[in-house]
């Protein structure tokens, strides 16, 4: 399994935020999460990242425990979110900005960072916008095609 969720739990105080939340994500595979305000999407991208710790469960990718990691090492393993806000840098291609995040705390794999960037690139439908500069994009397009999976992304 790739990306596997079981029994996730996460309460802040009284306020219980998730309750035994599973599932799974085969590789390749793109889910969507959808729900109200308050439903508990951005606090479950928070534990799958390491920003919050749960208080009961098991987050796993590629067989691995992430649970009790900081940020910075699950970004390592290949693990990162996206926010609602969009942030681009506008002085430099759509491409450039794709290879920013495929190189982003990847020692030793450089020489993949094009081609990951432009497998990106080719799941969002925006290889034509490569060679375009970023500031060029509109402001619907840069959110269109920023958050295929809701507020983050795992994979």
């Amino acid at each position: 399994m790739f990306l596997e969720i079981s029994n996730l739990t996460k309460s802040f105080g009284g306020l219980q935020v998730l309750h035994d939340v599973s599932f799974a994500v085969n590789q390749g595979e793109i889910i969507g999460l959808i729900g109200p305000n308050g439903a508990g999407k951005s606090t479950l991208f928070n534990l799958i990242t390491g920003v919050y710790r749960p208080n009961k469960g098991e987050i796993r990718f590629r067989q691995k425990s992430l649970v009790g990691l900081k940020p910075h090492r699950i970004c390592r393993r290949g693990i990162a979110r996206t926010f609602q806000l969009v942030r681009i840098f506008p002085s430099m291609t759509v491409l450039e900005n794709v290879l920013t995040g495929a190189l982003y705390g990847r020692s030793g794999r450089k020489h993949k960072a094009l081609d990951e960037a432009l497998e990106c690139l080719a799941l969002l439908n925006l290889s034509a916008l490569k060679d375009t500069m970023a500031a060029h994009l509109t402001y619907s397009d840069r959110r269109s095609h920023s958050r295929p999976t809701g507020s983050g992304a795992a994979g």
